[in-house]
């Protein structure tokens, strides 16, 4: 049931929701799938798994674990999909330890089961992000900050790309020893919480879970094989456990948003017994919630008037129990025990004023549940649902332990041009010329995900948003460019997600983006084509550079549309692929090249920059296989990312050899963005971390070239702050022609990620940086000719279970 700004539902006079609520001024509502008043929620009960290991997590097999990561890895990617299909799951995610490796490697992917981009991010405690677009990066804490500091910029930094956020093991990270919440607890918002990780102790994390739900914090319950060993697939591989989502349809967006609903049911498996828990709160015998649903009402049901109805299947010999908050200690609602394969129970609930949940699960004897689970309990957890959150008046705030420090609101000035409150909108670009900026950003709305242009004159919106492609579900990462009233659009468009299968797609406006002409499909293959870069070059040319893994490792391709016949491979040289042996799955080698970024200089000479793993020991693994004789390496740092470029001169159709502009083996280098300073000289700017796979912080380099790409100078740290994380910064030059860069950066004493400015002088080299942003978080900037965009979530109502992203416009 979706409680929604959109409309009044109101439940035998009960309001369940605020009605026609607009971008402000009211009060903020909990989001699930699409439903009518007075109708019970339509959807598809989807089998999965939300954390699994593979040999990219270079303790992801049991003869690395046993070895100190000496021996040869026997789980690779296409065995653990491979399982996934067998036992019948629908969807599953790869969540290896702080890396997006498992992404690039030609194995990922699957005609049977779809494929959730995931990690397992963070030192400690653990975290698992499913839908980001890469590594969630987990800096340090500021000295002086609570411990959780760094867990909830990491959270902001997830939810910017509308990605889940699920607390793994909550038993091994978020409590005492004695099981009381420690300060990891109070960090708000996550989505999602593990309450069954076939690891450890499902008992201490229900225990985690009830102790939160009592001090008002939202979010569903998962369960987690968080499998790394091939050899427990009988005991306690992929679905075991498994999680069920109740989600619109059976794609990405719509698992995504069913999990950040709190839509979901854990079972032993994809057989074993399930159970659902559904609630009609005001007795006219339509169920319109079920488990995840947050309900907020005017006033309590009239008692007698309220109930539950929780249906197992396949639990004969099992004992149903049906809990209220308090939940455990306060003892059972009611008990249950099923006798034949499908049993269905009316529970009478009367929900007091104020807040109150309800949920139900199975437990039988028998083998344990989890790993550390207690021997002694008679009954273990065989099933457990999501709870059914009530609220009076308003929805439940979380009460932490530790509250998080009140925002900083200066005024910036900024005005939202993309997105809506209560929805998701972000990854924007941005290109002006004149007063007249053309932007470009991602829009998610009801399982969609759209690509979308808006033009802005001076700081309006003018006109409406435009679909840039209204015949495809999944359409993302557009880039834009402007040249007069000639206006390009590039980005990738999904045409399969099982198998993974995606293409570039270009569309022109020749009149200032009043409309445009037909797409334009510049890749070709069966493959993933992803994040397109755009630039124009003289005579009015689009050049367009993409990652491809058509050929098994990714490489960055370039055309200039109307000039090449066919796009140029410009990474491949000097590169080493290496299918590997079957003896040792983490032998390959597909070393990717990734992010590229385009410019063009004045005389028309055009670089491309990317960023690069081929100079990594084993690109692709985290950790390293010692050399015989050699000290293992342990750990799980991250692959030494470099960043290279390619140019091509004026009027030339060959590309030069690749270039280092990073050949630093201590750090990873990452996300460069390409722009051209007044004096016509090639800048690249980049983010950084030393290779740690936690607790080490991004910071900024830069690099310059005056000869159009061919010699680039050392690296240069830009707006180092020691204590602070920098990420994705995108340069562009301003009305007066100096180079300004933007980044989204942790330095604000609220903890809130802002947006920061720096400009450049060839003279006096980068300012010291400013803050652009001012209230709430805001990140993933972009710049052009003076004006900024980025991501805010500002206008949202909550601080949890609100999806607000909107894109914002400034003028500097």
């Amino acid at each position: 049931m979706e409680i929604s700004r959109r409309r009044v539902i109101v439940l035998g006079g009960t309001l369940v929701a605020a009605s026609s609520l607009g971008t402000q001024g009211a009060q903020a509502a909990p989001q699930t799938q699409e439903h009518a008043p007075g109708r019970a929620p339509r959807g598809v009960w989807l089998a999965g798994d939300t954390h699994v290991h593979d040999d990219h997590s270079s303790d992801g097999s049991l003869p690395r674990q046993t070895s100190d990561q000496r021996l040869p890895g026997n789980l690779p990617v296409k065995d653990q999909i491979g399982e996934g299909e067998r036992v019948g799951l629908d969807f599953m995610p790869l969540t290896d330890h702080r890396t997006y490796d498992q992404h690039w490697d030609p194995q990922w992917t699957s005609s049977r089961l779809l494929l959730i981009p995931g990690e397992e991010a963070n030192g400690s405690p653990h975290a698992v992000v499913l839908g980001a677009v890469d590594t969630i990066v987990d800096g340090a804490n500021p000295p002086g900050s609570p411990a959780f500091r760094h867990v909830q910029q990491s959270i902001w930094d997830a939810h910017a790309q509308d990605a889940v956020w699920s607390v793994a093991h909550p038993d091994d990270g978020e409590v005492e020893a004695d099981g009381s919440p420690n300060a990891n607890a109070s960090v708000q918002a996550p989505d999602i919480v593990e309450v069954w990780n076939r690891a450890s102790d499902p008992d201490g994390e229900i225990d985690y879970a009830e102790n939160r739900w009592n001090h008002g914090f939202r979010f569903g319950a998962v369960g987690a094989c968080d499998c790394h060993f091939r050899e427990l697939w009988d005991i306690a591989g992929p679905g075991q456990p498994t999680t069920w989502v109740f989600a619109a349809e059976a794609t990405e967006r719509a698992i995504l948003d069913a999990l950040k609903a709190g839509r979901t049911t854990v079972s032993r498996s994809p057989s074993g017994p399930f159970v659902t828990i559904e609630a009609d709160l005001n007795g006219d015998g339509v169920f319109e919630a079920i488990g995840g649903d947050e309900i907020v009402l005017t006033r309590a049901p009239r008692k007698g008037i309220a109930k539950l109805r929780v249906h197992v299947r396949n639990g004969a010999g099992t004992t149903l129990y049906v809990f209220g908050s308090p939940g455990r200690s306060a003892g059972p609602l009611a008990t249950y025990t099923p006798s034949s394969s499908e049993e269905t129970y009316l529970v009478p609930i009367n929900p007091a004023e104020g807040h109150s949940w309800f949920r139900a699960e199975v437990r039988a004897p028998g083998d344990l549940s989890g790993g550390d689970a207690d021997p002694a309990l008679p009954n273990q957890l065989r099933a457990a649902t999501s709870p059914v959150f009530v609220s009076t008046k308003t929805p439940a705030v979380a009460a932490p332990e530790i509250p998080l420090p009140d925002m900083i609101s200066p005024d910036d000035r900024a005005v939202p041009v993309v997105g809506d409150v209560g929805a998701f909108a972000g990854f924007a670009d941005v290109a002006t010329v004149g007063r007249t900026s053309h932007v470009v950003a991602e829009v998610h709305r009801d399982g969609r995900v759209s690509v979308v242009y808006q033009r802005v004159v001076g700081d309006r919106a003018q006109g409406k948003v435009v679909d840039l492609a209204p015949r495809s579900n999944v359409s993302r990462s557009p880039r834009v460019v402007a040249r007069g009233r000639d206006v390009w659009v590039a980005w990738q468009e999904t045409e399969s997600e099982k198998p993974r299968r995606s293409t570039i797609y270009l569309r022109h406006s020749t009149n200032g983006g009043q409309d445009f002409g037909k797409a334009v499909k510049l890749s070709e293959g069966t493959a993933r084509a992803i994040h397109p870069a755009l630039a124009v070059v003289d005579g009015g040319r689009a050049v367009v550079a993409w990652a491809d893994n058509n050929a098994g490792a990714f490489d960055v391709f370039v055309q200039v549309v109307g000039v090449d016949s066919e796009p140029h491979n410009i990474s491949a040289v000097g590169k080493a692929v290496d299918a590997g042996t079957p003896s040792d799955s983490r032998s390959p080698r597909f070393p990717a090249s990734l992010y590229p970024s385009i410019a063009v200089g004045p005389r028309g000479d055009i670089v491309v920059t990317w960023q690069d793993n081929r100079f990594d020991a084993d690109p692709g693994w985290t950790g390293h296989t010692p050399p015989a004789g050699q000290e293992a390496s342990g750990g799980t740092d991250p692959d030494n990312w470099e960043i290279m470029a390619s140019r091509r001169g004026a009027n030339q159709h060959t590309w030069s050899v690749p270039v280092r502009l990073s050949p630093d083996t201590e750090a990873a280098d990452r996300h460069p963005s390409i722009a051209v300073d007044r004096d016509g000289g090639f800048v690249v700017m980049w983010e950084a971390k030393a290779l740690r796979s936690s607790g080490a912080n991004l910071s900024l380099r830069v690099s310059r070239s005056t000869d159009a790409g061919v010699t680039w100078s050392a690296a240069q740290p830009v707006a180092l702050e020691p204590s602070a994380m920098s990420q994705r910064p995108r340069l562009g030059q301003d009305q007066d022609g100096v180079l300004r860069a933007v980044w989204y950066d942790s330095r604000s004493e609220d903890w809130r990620w802002r947006v920061f400015t720096a400009r450049f002088d060839e003279g006096s080299g980068w300012a010291a940086p400013e803050r652009l942003t001012g209230p709430g978080n805001a990140t993933w900037p972009a710049v052009s000719a003076g004006v900024t965009v980025f991501t805010s979530d500002r206008g949202a109502l909550r601080r949890q279970r609100d999806l607000t992203q909107q894109v914002f416009v400034v003028r500097l």
